[in-house]
């Protein structure tokens, strides 16, 4: 090869090297400037949340990382870890635990979950109301009081309804830790009903029937999102907070069958 190529390939080959040293570092800049959120969010609440997400990060240059789960085992780890900008559970309840814990420093309110009965397709049982779940031979799914939201406002409903705790534990065939499992064993035949928050229950509306709650027997749950004292973006978690309460997040909530603040159930 002639010279005056070898060098013209050298100096080609230099350049190369040298607009990508340059890049390399501006992109790794770019990666580490952007701000990144961690949220613990109950694993009931993932569609809103999931789409809420998708449209704060498209208007901000913010990273969401969220932990779905039971919300008394996130409110366990965020004690033992003590890390995390944001905790958005199933119930206000472990907002309440949090707060008394001293792990919280602002707490709001976006939304409402309102349980419901839900039974298979066409009802063939035809349940109506929460004193039929107590008929012999029905086969009942509850989620676990200690571990989901659900779970422990359930019992709450049955003393609402005058039922008795041991003659109830004789008609229940599935438990649970989170209320997408719960909604899902009705949905697969293994339970014939359940008490389940609507907006979990309607995720199975092709398999499933709902039957709705009087308020006078009922217990609506706020959903609440709590900034941690453990935080290190507060202000960036603060935005996420009020893109929730404003029309954007109102309506994620709201197309996933939540009851939005001030709405009639």
């Amino acid at each position: 090869m002639p010279k005056h190529l070898l060098m013209l390939l050298a100096i080609v080959i230099v350049l190369a090297l040298g607009i990508a040293l340059i890049l390399r570092p501006h992109n790794g800049e770019r990666e580490a400037a952007q701000t990144v959120i961690r949220l613990y969010a109950g694993a009931g609440l993932k569609p809103p949340v999931h789409e809420a997400i998708e449209r704060f990060q498209r208007r901000h240059d913010v990273r969401i990382e969220v932990d779905y789960g039971a919300s008394n085992l996130l409110l366990s780890r965020l004690r033992l870890m003590e890390e995390g900008d944001l905790f958005l559970p199933g119930d206000a309840f472990y907002i309440d635990e949090a707060e008394a814990l001293g792990l919280i420093i602002e707490r709001r309110d976006i939304a409402e979950f309102v349980p419901v009965i839900q039974v298979q397709k066409g009802n063939p049982l035809q349940i109506s109301a929460v004193s039929d779940l107590m008929r012999p031979g029905l086969r009942l799914a509850i989620a676990d009081e200690r571990a989901a939201a659900i779970g422990r406002l359930t019992p709450q409903i049955f003393a609402l309804h005058d039922i008795d705790g041991a003659a109830l534990a004789e008609r229940v065939v599935f438990t649970s830790i989170t209320a997408p499992e719960l909604a899902q064993a009705v949905a697969l035949g293994h339970a014939d009903a359940a008490i389940v928050w609507h907006p979990v229950a309607m995720q199975y509306q092709d398999m499933t029937d709902t039957i709705a709650i009087p308020p006078e027997g009922n217990l609506i749950s706020p959903v609440s999102i709590a900034l941690l004292a453990s935080s290190t973006q507060a202000e960036a978690a603060q935005a996420f907070m009020a893109f929730l309460l404003g029309p954007g997040g109102q309506d994620c909530f709201q197309r996933h069958h939540y009851q939005i603040l001030g709405s009639a159930p």
